[in-house]
């Protein structure tokens, strides 16, 4: 028996603004498929408005696709109404990367044909920003729309954020002191017992591979982790300790603390492999690693609402990177936002320039590499060391990264994700 596909022409290879997605939302009442097209932004707002019903996205197992012809399922749709007065538009089938051909009006009288709501639900897409020049601009601009109060002079004070946490304070100010020494730090580190315990359970785990495991914080700094790593790990664990996590979350996603020591471990590993440049530190990338998704926790303070908006766009477009969704959302980048306020806080420039141009591709300028061992360390922990893409290749090529390292790098990770996930379970409580 024919099917609705069977009956159109296939379409191979269509440009991007052809390509035609669908993905199932759902509620106790069942699933609706919704159709758009794919590099526009699916808003479930008024799709809300439209159906009178509170449905959120379905996910589907991977390597799967989602027919985008109307009807194709048995059950309503809800089709992107500017669809219609495109000439051609090219419908995704069940079979991954297959399309087939059809025109706006075509698609038009599938949706008369079947219970179907037209209805305007999209919206384009805008990237991170590759230059700070109008970051102070974005922001305030977003604060004024989402909180109708007059901007203040300073970040901090507009954002209502607590000040930088005190042992945070002490170790920066310790860092800038050229007679500082062992005891020093190991003051300000065993002046808050929960870092302490988290810095002695990394120094012991299996990431350092220590024949003898340390007993003592001196010996933890002395033989294993160095001051550099203990001065970044412990600041990096105050900065996330001073904000709490945001209610909302979008399903299916990791948690918050899991990723950021996967990032901070993966980093920390990276720069250690990086032989063409030895000015790296690899406690600098262990904090960049560690606070490279700060965004999230600082969008969730201060955007409570918009928010757990985002997460519902995000579960509705999983195709779409979260940057392009804050701007959506928020007219400002998370990672915007983060810089901003490690800039205030006075967190050194490698961070904050880390943090802000993680998501802006073959970015060039001051602390480029820390940029790009954060980009390569997101690459790898996504799709592993065979399906590194071809960018972040030629950054381990260009950083003196063998294949190899690529391959210690993530054996040392793998060998060592018991004691990772115990560290995100500590920082989460």
């Amino acid at each position: 028996m024919e099917t609705p596909v069977d009956q159109m022409p296939l379409y191979p290879n269509p440009p991007d603004e052809h390509r035609v997605r669908a993905l199932f939302c759902g509620d106790n009442k069942g699933q609706i498929q919704v159709v758009a097209q794919e590099i526009a932004l699916v808003d479930p707002e008024p799709i809300r408005v439209s159906t009178a019903r509170e449905v959120r996205h379905v996910p589907q197992a991977e390597n799967t696709s989602v027919c985008a012809i109307p009807g194709f399922y048995g059950f309503p749709s809800i089709v992107d109404s500017t669809l219609k007065e495109q000439s051609v538009v090219a419908l995704a089938t069940e079979v991954p990367g297959q399309y087939v051909r059809a025109t706006g009006a075509q698609l038009h009288q599938m949706c008369l044909n079947h219970a179907s709501f037209e209805t305007h639900f999209t919206s384009a897409l805008t990237g991170t920003p590759a230059t700070k020049e109008q970051d102070q601009q974005a922001i305030e601009q977003a604060v004024h729309t989402f909180t109708a109060r007059r901007i203040e002079a300073r970040l901090d004070e507009t954002l209502a954020i607590p000040p930088l946490p005190e042992t945070a304070q002490r170790i920066i100010a310790l860092a800038e002191d050229p007679m500082f020494d062992l005891s020093d730090i190991v003051t300000i580190v065993e002046s808050d017992p929960a870092i302490a315990a988290r810095i002695m359970g990394w120094a012991n785990s299996a990431f350092y591979g220590t024949p003898t495991p340390s007993k003592t914080l001196n010996d933890a700094i002395m033989r294993v982790l160095g001051f550099d790593m203990v001065f970044n790990m412990a600041l990096g664990m105050a900065i996330g300790d001073c904000l709490n996590l945001p209610e909302s979350h979008v399903s299916g996603a990791s948690p918050y603390w899991l990723d950021a020591v996967y990032s901070a471990a993966t980093v920390e590993a990276l720069s250690r492999q990086a032989t063409k440049n030895k000015q790296i530190n690899p406690g600098t990338g262990y904090l960049a690693g560690l606070l490279s998704n700060f965004g999230t926790l600082v969008v969730g303070h201060v955007f409570p609402p918009q928010y757990a908006n985002i997460c519902r766009i995000q579960e509705a477009n999983p195709n779409v990177g979260y940057p392009e969704i804050d701007q959506h959302v928020l007219q400002v980048n998370r990672e915007v936002l983060a810089a901003g306020l490690l800039e205030l806080w006075d967190l050194p420039e490698e961070i904050t320039t880390a943090v802000r141009f993680q998501n802006v591709g073959n970015y060039v300028g001051e602390h480029q590499d820390y940029v790009a061992l954060l980009r390569l360390s997101q690459d790898l922990l996504c799709y592993g060391p065979q399906g590194l893409h071809e960018d972040s290749q030629q950054t381990a090529t260009q950083m003196g990264i063998s294949e190899e390292g690529i391959n210690d790098v993530a054996e040392v990770i793998l060998s060592a994700q018991n004691e990772l996930s115990d560290l995100a379970l500590s920082l989460g409580q």
